[in-house]
């Protein structure tokens, strides 16, 4: 079986609250992190850019590749970003337009690290990614 690529943004806000895509989808209510499928020709880090843009309208500089990981389906490429400009709403790709309906929907939320707890995250491994890079970013705050 040939795993699908994908490109999953990591973002964090000044209120120390990570960006999460709640969905529900027949009947299940859980959240990922903003990403989609790499395109051919694409970069996965330019997928990366691409895909949040087109979830939440957020326009992100890419930085360092902090994950692969191979989940079910798919192999997937994290990325620690940095907000640049935008307004956090749904986004004008088929998440906002073809994809929404009575039984399938996306929200995007900030969402505290304190409630990440509470929060059906998957995959399960983003979790632990999530926390260890906000402790790596509070590590280096403390330093300088």
């Amino acid at each position: 079986m040939t795993l699908r690529p994908r490109a999953v943004g990591i973002l964090f806000n000044s209120k120390n609250q990570v960006l999460l895509m709640l969905r529900r989808k027949n009947g299940k209510a859980y959240a990922t992190l903003p990403g989609g499928g790499i395109e051919e020709g694409e970069t996965p880090a330019e997928a990366c850019a691409r895909e949040v843009l087109e979830e939440v309208n957020l326009i992100v500089e890419v930085g360092p590749e902090v994950l692969v990981l191979d989940n079910l389906q798919n192999h997937e490429h994290y990325f620690l970003t940095r907000l640049v400009s935008g307004e956090m709403r749904l986004g004008d790709g088929p998440e906002g337009t073809i994809r929404q309906s009575g039984q399938n929907w996306y929200q995007p939320e900030w969402v505290s690290l304190e409630k990440l707890e509470e929060v059906n995250l998957v995959p399960e491994q983003a979790r632990g990614l999530v926390r260890g890079l906000n402790d790596q970013s509070k590590s280096k705050e403390g330093n300088q």
